[in-house]
């Protein structure tokens, strides 16, 4: 009698233990895809806005970034983000406190990487201010075109050399 229920017990065990090792297969077949791919996506996110950062551009909690791109390499790593603004003027204090000066009408901008939904419409607004950072030894440029929604978008670049 004594056999019959341990018998019965092992079996038990063995069944759980296989519905189990199934179940954890098939949620390491449909989860984990979707979940490399979330955490590769956040880290390309914050190597963009740390570098970005990291040559100076100053971010405000109303600031979003919509797109980023962050190309990794020694030692040149550069960064590429859009960033709306809540208001045109919030927009211009982030520019500003960024140190982005020099700013002038673009004349030509290489936009040429970028998906045509996060690139600038060709304006003959369209302005452009480039920082040199010193102590990075890297630069933070910035595009945006006043006549598009007061300027509150803007396009930058972080190149680290």
């Amino acid at each position: 009698m004594l056999d019959r229920v341990r018998g019965r017990s092992a079996r038990w065990w063995a069944g759980a233990v296989a519905v189990l090792c199934a179940v954890a297969a098939l949620g390491l077949w449909f989860g984990a895809p979707p979940l490399y791919h979330w955490m590769s996506t956040r880290q390309e996110r914050q190597g963009a806005v740390s570098l970005a950062t990291y040559l100076g551009l100053r971010l405000a909690e109303t600031d979003t970034v919509v797109y980023y791109e962050h190309h990794s390499s020694f030692p040149d790593s550069s960064a590429y983000l859009v960033v709306d603004s809540a208001s045109g003027a919030g927009a211009r204090e982030m520019r500003r406190s960024s140190g982005l000066a020099s700013c002038h009408l673009a004349d030509s901008a290489d936009f040429a990487n970028a998906p045509p939904e996060y690139r600038p419409a060709p304006s003959p607004t369209l302005m452009y201010c480039e920082s040199q950072v010193v102590p990075a030894d890297g630069f933070l440029r910035a595009a945006w075109d006043p006549a598009v929604d007061h300027g509150e978008r803007t396009y930058l670049w972080a190149i680290e050399m």
